[in-house]
């Protein structure tokens, strides 16, 4: 299995105490875990970001100490609010040329969830990966960081590193690329530690 401190899974739907993480950490060999979620009380918060969206930020007091990324899921709605976010989650396929152009240099992660192939057929399965492979190159071509996370919902769901190395080959992505672009992209981001002076 991959060895790399810089691996990464932002999108981890589901309350995690201190045992999950270091469960996920040994044995998925992931290094930081994004979770959805405002309420969390988990000692090593150097392995952990928390994702909220803009409506949330005035929770983040509760939550000093943590790194957070805002999020925003993409819909029509979408363009018109700007760049207010750090990352954009696609459904599946629903993107388009002109939000990559429009938002060029503004540094957003386009996250895509694996999650989201666990109901399609061989068709869809194939669009997916051919989508995936055009949002990379847009990704690069606009300086934007393309982001594969699970998507999980339970612990059953996660994804280790190895599977996320699997995606990414197939993909024609080198993992070695990919995990050093994603690592150096949280640490442009990481001005959204939030600290405790108490």
């Amino acid at each position: 299995m991959t060895k790399n401190s810089n691996t990464v899974d932002l999108s981890v739907n589901f309350d995690c105490d201190d045992k999950t993480i270091t469960f996920i950490r040994k044995y998925l060999c992931i290094n930081k875990i994004g979770l959805i979620n405002t309420r969390v009380n988990i000692s090593n918060k150097d392995h952990v970001i928390l994702k909220i969206k803009n409506t949330e930020i005035p929770e983040m007091r509760e939550n000093s100490g943590y790194m957070y990324l805002i999020y925003e899921n993409f819909d029509d709605k979408a363009i018109q609010k700007g760049s207010g976010y750090d990352i954009l989650v696609l459904n599946g396929s629903m993107y388009n040329k002109s939000l990559f152009q429009k938002l060029a240099g503004k540094n957003i992660g386009f996250e895509i969830l694996i999650s989201n192939l666990k109901y399609r057929n061989s068709y869809e399965v194939g669009k997916w990966f051919s989508d995936v492979k055009y949002i990379h190159y847009l990704c690069k071509k606009y300086r934007h960081q393309l982001i594969l996370s699970s998507g999980a919902c339970n612990v059953y769901e996660l994804i280790s590193t190895k599977i996320f190395d699997s995606f990414l080959s197939k993909l024609d992505i080198s993992s070695d690329d990919y995990w050093f672009s994603l690592h150096k992209w949280l640490e442009n981001k990481n001005r959204g530690i939030v600290y405790d002076f108490n």
